[in-house]
């Protein structure tokens, strides 16, 4: 099998052909794979995290998988759409799982992926404290104890942080410098 490395904030993720995202059990699946949930067409919609990468203020370079189609796109974050390569075409999100798609390769817009810099640590003061995919997404996980995580920057109000392992959101109120 043709094996592809890449790293987010320091993260290693090890992505296996397009069959790697079908195995959602695998652990490395897990910190690169997002499962967006089911098209309507009936496939499943899975995000490469690791693949997102900022273009602009309005767009992100991103792949995602159709069922096990591999799929270079761009969002356009200002208007709600993707583009899919190399036909160029526009889409639209028609179900919620493209919805959650945008949502949260839009989530990655100001955050540069290939920095490995942290920006500093903070505390979580009154846990329990939910970790998101992306601001108001879908809970990655939760902190359950008083504790000290990294920071390596912020979207509006929510601060990027890698307490659960990949990469999350959590909001500025449930964190102190």
């Amino acid at each position: 099998m043709t094996k592809s490395i890449f790293s987010l904030v320091g993260i290693s993720c090890t992505l296996v052909a397009s069959t790697f995202f079908l195995q959602q059990e695998s652990t490395s699946a897990q910190t690169c794979n997002y499962f967006a949930g089911t098209a309507v067409t009936g496939q499943s919609v899975n995000v490469d995290l690791c693949s997102i990468t900022p273009a602009s203020s309005r767009s992100v370079d991103f792949i995602y998988y159709l069922g096990d189609e591999r799929v270079v796109s761009q969002a356009n974050c200002a208007q709600g759409t993707w583009i899919s390569f190399p036909e160029r075409q526009i889409n639209r999100p028609q179900s919620r799982a493209t919805q959650r798609m945008l949502e949260v390769v839009c989530s990655y817009r100001f955050y540069s992926p290939r920095s490995t810099s942290r920006v500093g640590t903070a505390i979580v003061f009154d846990p329990p404290s939910n970790v998101r995919v992306s601001p108001n997404g879908d809970i990655l996980c939760s902190v359950r104890g008083r504790s000290t995580i990294n920071i390596y920057g912020s979207v509006g109000s929510w601060y990027y942080t890698d307490v659960c392992g990949s990469i999350g959101v959590i909001h500025s109120s449930q964190v102190r410098f």
